[in-house]
């Protein structure tokens, strides 16, 4: 097998798993927005492999570009892929570009998920707060309509 055949089945291959780790994400926002545990458990569980995965591809990708004798990063791989005839440059090229778009998504679906995580935090521990009566971190409107952190100043348990 030539060095472009190894190198666009890794790529492929990364690829592939790229869209599972998009759908995985996916619906683990779905399982965020409607508090659902057992399956942000499962999918915590399936997400990562997927992870693994696309660290070993890399780590292909990397030798198969060093035994070429290009550097193992974004640079070694221009330089691969501008060394192949038009076709087989195009072809790479083309995978390259899905492959980005995907790991540009998996990043912003990232991000929102752990947004989401964040919020939820918060208002966990804002709750928890309320429930301690420690209102140093909960912040209302007083009697006076001035905004304060001072309102709840004995714990609610204790009330109830």
């Amino acid at each position: 097998m030539s060095s472009f055949q190894q190198l666009y089945s890794v790529l492929q291959a990364e690829h592939r798993i790229a869209e599972q780790l998009l759908d995985v994400l996916t619906q683990e926002r779905t399982a965020l927005v409607h508090s659902d545990p057992e399956l942000m458990t499962k999918l915590t569980a399936s997400k990562q492999p997927l992870v693994v995965q696309l660290e070993q591809f890399s780590r292909q990708r990397e030798a198969i570009l060093q035994a070429e004798g290009f550097s193992a990063g974004k640079e070694g791989l221009e330089a691969f892929i501008a060394n192949q005839d038009e076709n087989q440059a195009s072809r790479l090229n083309q995978l390259m570009a899905g492959l980005k778009a995907i790991a540009f998504e998996c990043q912003e679906h990232n991000q929102i998920n752990g947004g989401i995580v964040n919020v939820n935090r918060q208002y966990l521990h804002r709750a928890m707060s309320v429930l301690r009566g420690g209102g140093n971190e909960v912040c209302s409107y007083g009697p006076g309509g001035k905004y304060t952190n001072q309102i709840v100043r004995q714990p609610l348990i204790g009330r109830v």
